[in-house]
């Protein structure tokens, strides 16, 4: 018997960078889930080992599995639930190293599907905060406010769902080094007006979106990987209302207001080679608990 689990890709609207505190960057950032997941799988194991591989269009074999998010998660798992080994095999549909929460989105389905798997009680959140900075917000996913290095999460309900058209670059940008740039640079970290940007979104005031589609770290991004710039210049060329960057990149998105002309958009970046795709908001439709989620993701096959 095996059970599964989806798990959805975030995208963030706006990233502040408030500065460094207790080792790590203080971060104030919007982000919503958007309809592109990966798959994790799993199935019990009589003894104590855990088997991890890894499938599907952005699949890759690792140097060592125990380097891995998924590993780390299901190593973590056992120790703290005391449960028996599993094999586990993820299916890969979001891009490697591309500010799209792909390794946390790892964290928490490898963590969920686990607990189905095994029927132990205990919340997941306080082992995903531990794994991953942004892991916990994915327990339920949807519009939310992050702070602190994204642990501390505020969901709300959004009246807006815009139409993203997104571009994946080929290679990434590593994290830590965009970091370290954007330290390096002494830019100020402050690009979006948080406070107001939510208050539209759940308001449902398209204008709040106005110079506040930003993030901070675009600078050292494009600095890291020049791919970056070219992607965000062809979205620019799409007339779109607002357009960034996830995360540390390398992904960049414009945002649209209607189907048709992110369909459009989409429609002539591909014809021009760009590995393009248009995505929208993802809602779970939010339990009251963070666990009660997973009893909607997960499916026995």
């Amino acid at each position: 018997m095996s059970k599964s689990v989806k798990v959805y890709a975030k995208l963030n609207i706006a990233l502040n960078v408030l500065g460094v505190k207790e080792g790590y960057h203080d971060l104030d950032s919007v982000v919503t889930t958007v309809n592109k997941y990966n798959v994790i799988k799993a199935s019990k194991r009589k003894d104590d080992k855990i088997l991890v591989s890894f499938i599907g269009k952005y699949g890759f074999i690792p140097e060592r599995q125990e380097e891995t998010n998924a590993y780390r998660s299901a190593l973590l798992f056992k120790d703290t639930f005391k449960t028996k080994g599993a094999n586990i095999e993820i299916t890969v549909n979001i891009p490697n190293c591309s500010g799209m929460g792909g390794s946390s989105v790892d964290i928490v389905g490898v963590l969920g599907v686990l607990k189905k798997l095994y029927k132990v009680d205990g919340s997941l959140k306080p082992l995903a905060d531990s794994l991953g900075s942004d892991s916990g917000y994915l327990l339920k996913g949807g519009f939310a406010r992050l702070r602190s290095r994204g642990e501390v999460v505020e969901y709300f309900e959004s009246k807006i769902n815009p139409y993203f058209v997104v571009i994946y670059s080929t290679t990434g940008v590593n994290t830590k080094d965009c970091f370290k740039l954007f330290d390096e640079s002494g830019n100020s970290g402050v690009v979006s007006d948080v406070d107001g940007l939510v208050k539209g979104l759940i308001d449902g005031d398209v204008n709040c979106l106005d110079g506040n589609v930003k993030n901070a770290l675009f600078s050292p991004a494009i600095s890291l990987n020049g791919e970056v710039l070219k992607n965000s210049n062809a979205l620019k060329e799409l007339s779109p209302r607002w357009e960034s960057m996830s995360g540390s990149g390398a992904t960049v998105f414009a945002v649209y207001e209607n189907f048709e002309m992110a369909s459009w958009a989409v429609d002539k970046l591909k014809k021009q080679g760009y590995r393009a795709e248009l995505l929208e908001t993802y809602d779970y439709k939010r339990a009251n608990y963070f666990d009660l989620i997973l009893d909607k993701l997960v499916y026995e096959d």
